[in-house]
């Protein structure tokens, strides 16, 4: 590859910008009456928000996934608040538009006080528009406080990733039709005391139809079949960059190829003083 071959594209460029204008609970509550899927995705930075916010993804994760997949740790209990925060805001000001979701991380809601407070972290310091936390019964008071103090809280159920090693493992839930009542009940009371939406990771199909079904919000699949109102992936899992994946995961892109490429054409071009030229430098003023 050439050096002069280099495409420098803003990222404005690359999509129309959004026709929707903000993305706010309404909207999402009105894609979901008129039967319009909707895509999410994670994100951990400003220059990629750009991307994704003119591509038109409604909704944006910022994920405690930056564990693993950018940090390279083997849990995602590793990602802290303060580290969740500075991300966040990176990229809300690269995505001001989209509807914005920010992962409380492990220990962050454990009481009902550390939860609100966390929570109104998130909004008044990063911007979210959500604060999703891994939920099952015993967070029914948790929600039902952070609701009350204005917190708007997606409900995430089924495979719980911080809670992996409870679990044993990362194991897919709702294997049997007593686990996947538990689930249904679970949902429902997670949406009475004031969830705005739903997120199931790792449930069968069958199970995801029931909770739909049977509450009135958003229901977001994370390898959850088709039956939920919308979908997420984890960014880096969906562009290659990940050796293991979720079997639910579809590799749409190959970028690590692309960075391997421009970085061998980097390499060569040094090597062969092709980079840098005279005009790459700067000039001295003649006194």
């Amino acid at each position: 590859m050439s050096v002069e071959s280099v495409d420098r594209k803003p990222a404005a460029e690359i999509a129309p910008p959004r026709a929707e204008g903000k993305m706010t609970l309404h909207t999402l509550k009105t894609m979901r009456q008129e039967s319009r899927p909707i895509a999410m995705l994670t994100c951990y930075d400003f220059p990629t928000a750009k991307i994704l916010a003119a591509c038109g993804v409604p909704i944006l994760l910022v994920g405690d996934s930056v564990a693993t997949t950018v940090l390279g740790e083997s849990s995602t209990i590793h990602a802290t608040m303060d580290f969740m925060i500075l991300l966040t805001r990176a990229v809300r000001r690269g995505a001001a538009d989209v509807f914005l979701m920010g992962d409380m991380p492990f220990g962050s809601y454990a009481t009902e006080e550390s939860a609100v407070a966390n929570g109104k972290r998130f909004m008044a310091e990063a911007g979210v528009d959500c604060v999703k936390l891994e939920c099952d019964i015993r967070h029914e008071s948790i929600v039902r406080t952070m609701a009350m103090a204005g917190i708007p809280v997606c409900a995430h159920l089924g495979l719980l990733p911080q809670r992996a090693v409870q679990l044993g493992g990362y194991r897919y839930q709702g294997r049997t039709e007593e686990d996947a009542d538990r689930l249904v009940r679970e949902s429902m009371a997670m949406v009475a005391a004031g969830a705005e939406m739903l997120l199931l990771e790792a449930v069968p199909d069958r199970v995801s139809r029931r909770i739909v079904e049977a509450v009135p919000c958003l229901v977001l699949g994370c390898g959850a079949g088709p039956s939920c109102h919308g979908h997420v992936v984890v960014l880096h899992d969906m562009l290659g960059y990940s050796e293991k994946v979720p079997r639910f995961v579809e590799r749409f892109g190959a970028v690590p190829a692309a960075v391997a490429e421009a970085a061998q054409a980097y390499v060569r071009a040094v090597e062969t003083r092709e980079y840098p030229q005279v005009r790459h430098g700067y000039g001295v003023k003649e006194s």
